[in-house]
């Protein structure tokens, strides 16, 4: 059974991100990088993505330099999860920071769009 995802706690909602991606790991073949999340609101942490072999590893904390490391209130991760905020739009209106290499931030987008999660939590 699916659940919304307000549901999940952010802990939660990054390993359904894990599950997803490599239950069908085409999209990220050949993506190799580390990004980190930054997250504060109504919930908080630091998650890294690793991104390696057509495989992504969630892991919370800040333990390897991110190439690109996004700062973000839950409710805007969620959106961008949904596919309902823009990444750009989001840079420009500062719903979004990002440090390090921003090509890597947007290449997230698009791959997030390819697995449809809205429809697979």
């Amino acid at each position: 059974m699916t659940k919304a995802i307000n549901e999940y706690s952010l802990n939660d909602l990054m390993q359904r991100i894990e599950e997803i991606f490599n239950e069908n790991p085409g999209p990220i073949q050949g993506f190799e990088t580390i990004v980190q999340y930054d997250i504060h609101g109504d919930a908080e942490g630091t998650y890294q993505h690793f991104f390696h072999d057509g495989k992504l590893t969630i892991k919370e904390g800040a333990e390897a330099t991110p190439v690109c490391t996004m700062q973000m209130s839950y409710d805007n991760f969620k959106k961008s999860l949904l596919g309902k905020l823009s990444g750009t739009m989001a840079l420009l209106t500062g719903k979004v920071k990002v440090k390090g290499d921003i090509s890597t931030g947007l290449k997230i987008e698009s791959i997030v769009k390819r697995y449809n999660i809205k429809e697979r939590l």
